[in-house]
């Protein structure tokens, strides 16, 4: 049973988000280790399928411990996503990590830019959160698209970064970082016309506080924050790390800091190998300017979310722009049958080089898993583009030995098993 609790967050109209106040310390008092403890939403235990119908075909992801589905309330005929997580993971009881997941949402219920909770269901081996549903689907799918109509314009990046530095602002004024931000974890309402954002899985979640310190070795490799890597305290300003790759892929397709391998990735990160001089951003000197405050080393020198917000680069829009003008040219396809799984070499001419990391990080026994780009799972980009001259140039001349498949790994920890969580 959930303990009773006085209520975490006060209700608000929703349309009122931006403006509604961050969380009270003392409400942040109920987190241990980073986890929220105290839920408010009603755990029904009755027969989830009793009033939900599950929509056969419609599998929106799939992990280790948890599965997504399409399922339709039966008394409203109302689209929901219905995540089916495990309460027991190799052995150990993870509830309470579902109930954190559950808490952090009812803190973000005010924000139209998190994917919003609905009911929740408790069965013997399972809990069911279900969910806000998202027709648009991630944006992953734009991210890496060969076709110039479908992937993201400037002035679409612009606005979409917009909406998702809202989202985070307005749970970094409630001490929430989310940890484990990427294309893969944004959704969108719509795909045609482009619609809203939605930010999803808040599995790798925690909440941090001036009063203690958190330290966690989590995430997914290409878009963790270098004081992730070097076991240091996180901050809001590890997701600004974060939003800076995001940034970076959704401009360019290209992944900045992939490497052969993990380890090849996590040096790459904490030696700060990372290229400015991408076709794709040749012309975007101030979108440059943008990721640059976000791609730095020193976690306080970074811009907050609020300070994003009002950067030149997200108020440049030009309304004469044309139709293409902003758009990346059609993305290289990859081999996915080479043995390392992903493009070798190093980023090409790194603007700014600092000292290695001194923290390896445990990999996971199992081997990487790879599937098709339809899965829309929360794994990282594993074969998005290298930024490399080599690697560009092998591509053109074995264009036939090409596909278009893509490895996906999922979030790493050294702390704790903790699920390959996917879209929800």
């Amino acid at each position: 049973m959930i303990p009773e609790c006085p209520s975490v967050v006060e209700t608000v109209d929703r349309t009122k988000y931006q403006n509604s106040p961050p969380a009270e310390p003392n409400q942040m008092s109920t987190a241990v280790g980073g986890l929220l403890r105290h839920i408010t939403t009603v755990i029904k235990n009755e027969p989830f399928t009793d009033h939900y119908t599950i929509i056969p075909g419609k599998e929106l992801g799939r992990g280790k411990f948890a599965v997504v589905r399409k399922c339709v309330k039966k008394c409203t005929g109302q689209e929901y996503a219905a995540k089916f997580m495990k309460k027991r993971r190799k052995g150990r009881d993870c509830r309470m990590e579902i109930i954190h997941e559950i808490a952090v949402l009812e803190l973000a219920t005010d924000s139209q830019r998190v994917v919003s909770l609905h009911q929740v269901y408790e069965m013997a081996s399972e809990m069911v959160l279900v969910l806000e549903f998202a027709a648009g689907g991630e944006i992953f799918n734009q991210c890496v698209s060969d076709q110039e109509d479908e992937a993201f314009s400037e002035n679409d990046v612009k606005r979409l970064m917009r909406q998702i530095l809202q989202g985070v602002a307005f749970l970094h004024q409630r001490n929430v970082v989310h940890l484990d931000l990427k294309p893969q974890n944004i959704l969108l309402t719509s795909n045609s016309p482009l619609g809203d954002i939605k930010i999803v899985d808040f599995g790798l979640s925690r909440i941090v506080s001036s009063q203690q310190e958190l330290r966690e070795i989590m995430g997914t490799p290409e878009y963790v924050a270098p004081e992730i890597l070097n076991y240091e305290p996180i901050s809001t300003a590890t997701d600004m790390w974060s939003i800076g790759v995001l940034t970076y892929v959704m401009l360019t397709g290209l992944s900045p800091f992939l490497g052969k391998d993990k380890q090849e990735t996590f040096l790459n990160i904490s030696q700060m190998n990372v290229s400015y001089d991408e076709e794709e951003l040749q012309e975007l000197d101030q979108a440059v300017s943008f990721i640059q405050t976000l791609l730095c080393k020193q976690p306080q020198v970074r811009a907050t979310a609020e300070q994003c917000l009002q950067h030149p680069w997200l108020h440049s829009e030009d309304p004469q722009e044309t139709e293409t003008r902003g758009k990346r040219p059609p993305l290289g396809v990859h081999d996915s049958s080479s043995a390392s799984g992903g493009p070798a070499g190093s980023p090409e001419s790194p603007t700014t080089t600092s000292t290695a990391c001194t923290n390896s990080v445990e990999e996971e026994d199992e081997g990487p898993v790879t599937e098709d780009l339809i899965v829309v799972a929360a794994y990282t980009l594993g074969q998005c583009r290298q930024s490399s001259t080599a690697e560009k140039d092998a591509r053109v001349a074995d264009k036939k030995a090409n596909s278009k498949r893509f490895k996906f790994e999922e979030p790493f920890t050294v702390l704790q098993e903790l699920p390959g969580e996917f879209i929800y």
